[in-house]
């Protein structure tokens, strides 16, 4: 296995040899790098690139090394002096030399979060598995939304945000966040998972009872996909119908109970492939519930599902490989191998689990 400390030189060699039209942002000689876990992408000169330290971690997922990005083409970016391949953006990913002379992630803006410093990448060609997080367009909380989103990231999934009627979405203490899709453009069956992310924006604009987000809900249910809300999140689905007779919970439990929820007092709750939650210190158990539930769904799949024996078995293959592989912790190196560990996959550990260190589960990528 090459040192990722060869990785980013080797690249810049092979792109020299490449076209430059795959390779650069413009007629200079730009070079985009892409994070194998999250998709941020970051544009740099090949000098930069060599210049930068293989083992900064990346700003947005903070599970892959700056060594094991990859160069991407550079369609839809550009570099820091051109940003007319930028629209609707006021803010741009560079890197930034510290005082000791190698190069570290920056960005422009730090008081926009806006998808941790790059537009959403709605579409990087990646195959990995989807992950829709609906929230309101005003008054979202931030907790509920991040939390659950950098888990579902550090475990190998996309995940696109979708809200009704705005380009940005505020959070309930000013964060503002690009959103990928209205919820009249979102295409459910490239999801495995929808996730409905809470605040009091739900409350205030009576987003349980607009027949858009009750749409996004019933449908999700009805094609058997794995169903999340936390906080407020699980009026939506109570008014959608989903909750009648089923255990759930919320921050304010009265509304759903009133709509037919067996209300429960657990801060994370599973009925089925429904998963609810109360409030914002529930957002890692939560995040890690959906998870679980989704690796639980792909040992099962099936014809039942609507999927056919091809993708039952390219699924099964899928997993089994998943079982086997190795994972590394991004803070202490630790790597955890199940050959070492009684063959017990990474993936079956418990949520609870610490590497030796003491980082969680969600601060190790896959090797």
């Amino acid at each position: 296995m090459k040192s990722p400390f060869l990785t980013p030189l080797i690249l810049i060699l092979l792109a020299a040899m490449s076209p430059a039209s795959a390779q650069t942002a413009s007629d200079t000689d730009y070079t985009c790098w892409q994070c194998p876990v999250c998709g941020y992408t970051v544009i740099l000169t090949p000098a930069e690139a060599e210049s930068i330290d293989p083992y900064t971690l990346c700003p947005n997922c903070y599970s892959a090394y700056a060594g094991n990005f990859i160069q991407v083409y550079c369609s839809g970016y550009a570099p820091e002096d051109d940003q007319s391949n930028y629209p609707d953006q006021d803010y741009e990913p560079y890197w930034e030399e510290d005082d000791t002379g190698s190069q570290d992630f920056k960005e422009h803006n730090s008081e926009d979060r806006s998808g941790n410093g790059l537009a959403p990448a709605l579409d990087t060609g990646s195959s990995k598995e989807k992950i829709l997080m609906v929230l309101p367009p005003d008054q979202y909380q931030e907790e509920e939304l991040n939390v659950p989103r950098d888990y579902f990231q550090s475990m190998g999934y996309q995940v696109h945000l979708a809200s009704k009627g705005v380009k940005t979405a505020t959070g309930m203490s000013g964060e503002r966040t690009e959103v990928d899709l209205d919820l009249d453009e979102v295409k459910l069956s490239d999801y495995i998972a929808v996730v409905f992310v809470g605040g009091e924006g739900i409350y205030s604009q009576e987003l349980n009872r607009d027949p858009d987000y009750q749409k996004i809900a019933k449908s999700a249910s009805a094609q058997k996909k794995i169903v999340g809300a936390i906080c407020l999140g699980p009026w939506i689905l109570a008014d959608a119908g989903l909750l009648k007779g089923k255990k759930a919970t919320a921050s304010e439990t009265d509304h759903i109970k009133s709509k037919g929820a067996i209300v429960s007092d657990d801060a994370v709750v599973q009925d089925g492939k429904i998963i609810t939650a109360n409030g914002p210190s529930a957002s890692q158990e939560f995040a890690e519930a959906v998870v679980a539930a989704l690796q639980a769904s792909s040992r099962t799949y099936g014809n039942s599902d609507g999927y056919d024996k091809t993708e039952a078995n390219a699924a099964a293959s899928s997993n089994a490989a998943s079982q086997a592989a190795a994972w590394r912790c991004t803070v202490c190196g630790y790597v955890y191998d199940p050959a070492e560990n009684d063959g017990v996959a990474f993936e079956d550990l418990p949520g609870t689990w610490k590497c030796p260190c003491g980082a969680p589960k969600s601060k190790f990528v896959r090797v």
